[in-house]
């Protein structure tokens, strides 16, 4: 069985912010490496049986991967554990005549240098040593539950267990991507689960992102960079929940007022302005589970 196309077509699964800022900022840097350490060490107990599967894609007439390289991966000699397959091209159709790889390994999870698999991961779109070679995914075979970092930005931690990915959605609650939270929630009846956007609500919601960005003058095929501010009118019953709740996002949260019977907040974040559609549809459900949505403005942060 291709564990791989199986679970990332099939499965459940969440989806953790790591990357923030400048990848030279060792700062951000380093956050992200705190993170995908803290979700493997959630994922991944050190008895637990793990299959190693580190894919690379070639063409038909590259050269393949060495075994050697992938030594470096573990704190114990490989010996039988280690096989091969080829698969077909794990990144979809191309006009190429391409492949995927796969090397192998079962093992304990204790036997991975999963601090260096994390920092090499992280290096691999940057001239930076050490660098992966290629994709890593850590299947945990004991919990049912793959494990793969794709890059700086973000790790994918997918089962066919929802009960298995719970205790992540959680844990690590405040790193899931803010893109994909309300999807998220929903799965596990948690958060703003059931709270609906009509169409026409929708409709009205587009209408004036698209109104105010025309008015902005800023253009979203271009560097669109800004600092994104939403506005909120809460009652005073429900400000406490609502506050604790947004801190679970990456938005910084602000009470700006309060009187005998509401308060104002403001949720902000830096972003492409091209993203303002999830942005304010989150803000929004937010809004409708504990008061009234405002609307939101921009200033340009580039």
């Amino acid at each position: 069985m291709n564990i791989v196309k199986e679970l990332t077509t099939h499965a459940l699964y969440i989806r953790f912010e790591l990357g923030l800022g400048s990848f030279m900022d060792e700062a951000c840097r380093s956050e992200g490496i705190h993170r995908a350490n803290a979700i493997c060490r959630s994922v991944f107990d050190p008895e637990d049986h793990v299959i190693f599967l580190h894919h690379t894609s070639y063409s038909r007439n590259e050269k393949r991967v060495s075994i050697v390289r992938l030594k470096r991966f573990f704190k114990t000699r490989l010996r039988q554990q280690l096989s091969s397959s080829v698969l077909p091209y794990e990144f979809g159709e191309s006009e190429e005549d391409l492949y995927t790889f796969e090397w192998k390994a079962e093992i304990k999870a204790k036997e991975i240098r999963i601090p260096y698999v994390l920092e090499s991961i992280e290096n691999l779109d940057f001239r930076r040593k050490p660098e992966a070679g290629g994709q890593i995914y850590l299947y945990n075979k004991t919990k049912g539950i793959l494990f793969h970092m794709y890059d700086d930005r973000g790790c994918d931690v997918y089962s066919s267990d929802k009960d298995a990915l719970l205790p992540l959605y959680h844990k690590h609650r405040k790193w899931i991507l803010d893109y994909n939270r309300y999807q998220i929630d929903n799965l596990f009846g948690e958060g703003l689960a059931g709270i609906i956007e009509t169409d026409e609500e929708q409709k009205a919601r587009r209408k004036s992102n698209n109104k105010k960005i025309v008015e902005s003058g800023i253009n979203l095929r271009q560097i669109n960079t800004c600092c994104i501010t939403h506005y909120f009118e809460i009652p005073l019953a429900n400000a406490d929940i609502f506050a604790k709740e947004l801190a679970f996002t990456s938005f910084e949260i602000e009470r700006v007022s309060k009187t005998d019977n509401r308060v104002t907040f403001t949720a902000a974040k830096t972003e492409a302005l091209a993203q303002i559609d999830y942005q304010s549809h989150l803000m929004s459900m937010y809004g409708k589970k504990y008061g009234a949505y405002i609307g939101w403005s921009c200033v340009r942060g580039d």
